[in-house]
């Protein structure tokens, strides 16, 4: 039934009013934040209050008066609705309530625009930059570095999961040589490598895995074995898989999924055997209909709550080198706030400069806590969210991924906190020098981020030319939501 301006200013004064005691309900939590922060936490409860229940039906009324659907609003959400409420109000013949928004329409796209800068700098000559992965082969050549800074490189991102100290040392003195002839200030970014799940060395060669296959996983050592296979190859006898660390064995139960080398082998847990630490699993699907367990091969057990910390031992090693060197530190495998709490006090106890931190949002618990770790993230600006889309996709599973995409643009863009796209950006392009159809698709889709992050390739440059040019064209300013406004439910919960 169609609402009459009367019935449609009832449901947006309400609105208003959930979106005042959401705030007040996180009173503390803002207050944490520094000042400078603080109306952008408001905004983000704002907007956790519009998303509590679904309002598609009220969208679509506000759109038939001419009206705004309250889509594309994240960041100015009182502001909105205090607009929306006086249209309703003139219409009606009634007298507007006073206004409740700390700031206009303007000031939320500024104020993302803003913090974007704090953390990466100034964009040139296009709103979204470009983060490229500096290549191992590549520390001390400044020549190369140069070659990506003309090409369009914004930001140099380091992977501490591969080189050494001496290495990443290499890297940015090349790199501070380069951007200094090219008259730039490129950032730094240091990947921290965060906790390994992965299997132990194959030691009687890879193990040919199919449908239906069982394996047992363990801990005991860093060994994995194959089963006894009859004369046509195949198993008669369960594997012995390593797995580390052994939380992993330790805290997975019956009916959790097991996902091993990026997700083309998954598993499900059929048995557990605590007293003799040992999980089985039954291969359910495999990619090509057949795929060999390789050495040192990534877990993935996204219905599992392993509790290790974020933070490694060899993270902070890292960080003990990193953090009088570079402009920003990302972390991996986020899971809580705690996490990032946990990265602030190392990174405080070992300088007094402001170093950016960004969380790489790649597990479902990520997903369901990310409110709460963007209010952490903001005690200490500058800050960001990656946008992990690797492991990301193989956690929730990849039919749940553009989804997933959009709700953490929606809510990142409610703090405004900037959000880096991350993984097999032009992936093809940068390996072999063409891409497909679908990765220049993706590459327009990744310009509503803040930040596109390129991988390494043979075609880097070539690469960062392209997604330059891409993005001076297309110029997507912020057209991060979604057009309904369905009740926000985080991936994972039911």
């Amino acid at each position: 039934m169609a609402m009459n301006p009367n019935e449609l200013l009832s449901s947006v004064r309400d609105l208003r009013e959930q979106a005042s005691a959401q705030e007040a309900a996180r009173a503390a939590a803002i207050a944490a934040v520094p000042v400078s922060q603080r109306r952008s936490a408001a905004n983000l409860a704002h907007y956790l209050a519009l998303r509590a229940t679904g309002h598609v039906a009220l969208q679509g009324e506000l759109v038939r008066h001419g009206l705004s659907s309250l889509a594309r609003r994240e960041a100015h959400v009182m502001a909105t609705l205090d607009a929306v409420e006086r249209a309703l109000a003139a219409i009606s013949g009634v007298a507007s309530e006073p206004a409740r928004a700390a700031f206009s329409i303007d000031d939320g796209p500024d104020l993302l625009a803003r913090h974007a800068t704090e953390l990466l700098e100034t964009p040139m000559p296009h709103m979204t930059r470009i983060v490229v992965t500096i290549p191992p082969w590549a520390a001390g050549n400044a020549p190369f570095l140069r070659s990506l800074i003309d090409a369009g490189m914004d930001v140099a991102r380091i992977n501490a999961s591969h080189g050494d100290p001496a290495q990443w040392q290499a890297s940015i003195d090349a790199l501070r040589t380069a951007s200094a002839a090219a008259g730039r200030r490129i950032p730094v970014c240091v990947d921290l490598a965060g906790p390994k799940v992965r299997t132990g060395v194959c030691a009687t060669g890879p193990i040919a895995l199919v449908a239906g296959d069982r394996l047992v996983l363990h801990a005991a050592d860093n060994a994995s074995v194959d089963g006894l296979r009859d004369g046509a190859g195949k198993l008669v006898g369960a594997p012995r898989v390593a797995v580390r660390p052994r939380e992993v064995v330790e805290h997975v139960e019956v009916g959790h999924r097991v996902l091993f080398d990026d997700g083309n082998i998954r598993a499900r847990c059929i048995a557990v055997d605590r007293a003799h630490g040992e999980v089985s699993v039954e291969i359910e699907a495999v990619r090509a209909g057949a795929w060999s367990l390789k050495d040192r091969k990534g877990v993935n057990v996204p219905d599992t709550d392993m509790p290790i910390p974020a933070l490694t031992d060899e993270d902070l090693k890292t960080l003990d080198f990193v953090v009088e060197r570079v402009d920003i530190v990302a972390m991996s495998f986020v899971r809580s706030p705690r996490d990032i709490a946990d990265l602030h006090r190392a990174i405080r106890e070992r300088t007094h400069r402001s170093i950016g931190v960004v969380a790489k949002i790649e597990t479902p618990q990520a997903c369901r806590a990310l409110p709460e770790i963007l209010l952490e993230l903001m005690k200490s600006p500058p800050c960001g969210v990656m946008l992990a889309r690797g492991d990301l996709g193989v956690e929730i599973g990849f039919e749940h991924l553009p989804e997933a995409q959009d709700e953490i643009l929606a809510v990142c863009e409610a703090a405004h906190v900037p959000v880096i796209w991350a993984t097999q950006v032009l992936e093809s392009m940068t390996e072999h020098g063409f891409p497909t159809r679908g990765e220049v698709t993706d590459a327009a889709d990744a310009a509503r981020a803040d930040a596109i992050m390129l991988g390494i390739g043979p075609f880097m440059v070539d690469t960062v030319s392209f997604i330059e040019d891409l993005l001076a064209r297309t110029q997507i300013r912020r057209a991060r939501s979604r057009a309904l406004l369905g009740k926000w439910q985080p991936l994972g919960e039911e």
